[in-house]
């Protein structure tokens, strides 16, 4: 999945549209967050901001199959 279709999937469990995202993220108009969701790519700020919005939080971990057990979360100040 890439990050586009994260935000519309979560959405989607939460109910959403995205005139409900705009008033949780804080966008003035739905069109801020179709425009997003259509562009080319989001940035990691824009995407951590908008899943943030939405009660979610975005983790990263290793694949490595070594016991690597290193994690970060990464929030939205």
């Amino acid at each position: 999945m890439n990050e586009k279709e994260i935000v519309t999937a979560a959405m989607k469990t939460l109910g959403w549209n995205q005139t409900q995202l705009a008033e949780a993220v804080g966008y003035k108009t739905q069109s801020a967050v179709s425009s997003r969701l259509t562009g080319n790519s989001m940035r990691v700020d824009t995407f951590v901001k908008i899943l943030s919005a939405m009660g979610y939080e975005v983790v990263v971990k290793s694949t490595s199959p070594q016991k690597n057990k290193n994690q970060w979360t990464i929030s939205y100040d």
